[in-house]
């Protein structure tokens, strides 16, 4: 009998391809559900941490405990939240624009609200 080394070869790498193709739809289809909200199909929201996003964005000009530094005192600031909104979405002076590509108008109320009651 003479075997042909070359058939072995060919149907370990059929059989590699053909498992890449079904791993790469399994991947594909746990991203749309992943996108989808999971496998119940309902979207979940993230909820927005205010006081994540002041450590993150503002405490390096404003202080750690949002007390004043560089930039002025936030915790308990005495603005009205139409002025800070304001302040926060055109900047001011040193303060750089927040778009809603930073941060949502939502969010913005929300931020607005930690900022007036921080102590």
């Amino acid at each position: 009998m003479n075997r042909n080394p070359v058939v072995p070869f060919i149907l370990i790498l059929l059989m590699g391809v053909g498992l890449i193709f079904f791993m790469s739809a399994q991947a594909a289809n746990h991203e749309k559900e992943d996108a989808e909200g999971g496998e119940g199909g309902a979207k979940t929201e993230q909820k927005f941490d205010a006081a994540a996003f002041a450590k993150d964005n503002c405490t390096s000009c404003h202080g750690q405990n949002l007390e004043g530094a560089m930039g002025p005192k936030l915790a308990g600031n005495t603005k009205k939240p139409e002025e800070m909104k304001k302040i926060i979405r055109e900047g001011k002076g040193a303060m750089p624009a927040h778009d809603e590509s930073v941060i949502a108008d939502k969010d913005l109320d929300t931020l607005v609200k930690y900022l007036k009651e921080a102590k």
